[in-house]
């Protein structure tokens, strides 16, 4: 997936500034979007996309150069950008802003779950949004209600547990290695900055544990999967009367509808990522 971080660079004293929403161009990450109008009118898409900065509810609302008014809802789901986020900040170099998304991912993903679980239950989407409301600010709580829940749909408790999870690092025995949850505090909380290694390392401990209980989900509840994905680009309904809306899905290194074999090893995907991301979103080529 990805995402743009524009140039940063900073001009010399006495030269005049650039202009307030010229930096806020620069320093946000976009993502080309096409225009469904065009598209409906002409048959193939437009040679010009629309650069959009990134929105935290996935709605994008843009006129195309023709005066067409368009919504386009990201179908992804919350959990799949975030860890995109993270592997994007890995590969430009700043390894505490990978770590804050990839933990961020993997809190996304356990609600996300207990979405899913809860569907499956019978219980609607308007109540289920009803009850997370009181924790949607409380981490510990929001663990606590996922492990009951996987608990409950599995008749199992979560084995083995994400949050002790540790990885093999060169030079250090496993057992000497803080566990995801010691490793995830260090660098939030006490400003530990971590080096690409360790960032790779424990990157993999979540993007293996979220495909495994996707894979879980594909198996028991797809059909509740199909329904989560069905609320969540209702938010496009939204939209004024009159307005397209389209649904577009771009390629994340966590996915719902992958249809090939993850990775063997987070290591591997990033390859793949570096090079996607220079042509299905709006970020220049870095030069040494």
């Amino acid at each position: 997936m990805s995402f743009i971080r524009g140039d940063r660079r900073v001009k010399k004293l006495g030269q005049c500034r650039p202009r307030r929403e010229e930096v806020a161009r620069k320093d946000t990450m976009r993502l080309r979007t096409s225009c469904m109008k065009c598209l409906e009118v002409d048959g193939q898409p437009p040679e010009l996309a629309n650069s959009v900065e990134l929105r935290d509810d996935g709605l994008y609302e843009v006129t195309c150069s023709r005066g067409h008014v368009t919504v386009t809802a990201i179908q992804e789901q919350k959990f799949e950008i975030l860890f995109d986020l993270g592997a994007m900040a890995l590969l430009d170099g700043y390894t505490r802003e990978a770590v804050s998304s990839t933990a961020a991912s993997l809190e996304r993903f356990f609600e996300y779950y207990i979405l899913v679980v809860s569907l499956k239950h019978g219980i609607t989407y308007e109540q289920f949004s009803e009850a997370w409301a009181p924790i949607s600010k409380q981490s510990e709580r929001q663990i606590g209600a996922f492990l009951f829940f996987y608990l409950v749909e599995n008749k199992k408790p979560l084995e083995p547990l994400i949050l002790e999870a540790r990885p093999e690092l060169d030079g250090r025995s496993r057992g000497d290695t803080p566990t995801w949850s010691a490793f995830r505090n260090d660098v939030i909380h006490k400003g530990y900055i971590p080096s690409a290694e360790e960032v790779i390392e424990y990157g993999n401990l979540v993007y293996q544990f979220t495909y495994r209980l996707i894979g879980e989900l594909k198996a028991s509840s797809s059909e509740f999967m199909t329904k989560a994905t069905f609320h969540h680009l209702q938010r496009a309904q939204g939209a004024d009367a009159g307005q397209a809306v389209a649904t577009m899905s771009v390629p994340t290194l966590v996915s719902l509808v992958r249809a090939e074999r993850p990775s063997r090893h987070l290591r591997e995907a990033l390859p793949g990522l570096e090079k996607y991301r220079r042509w299905l979103y709006d970020r220049p080529q870095s030069h040494s």
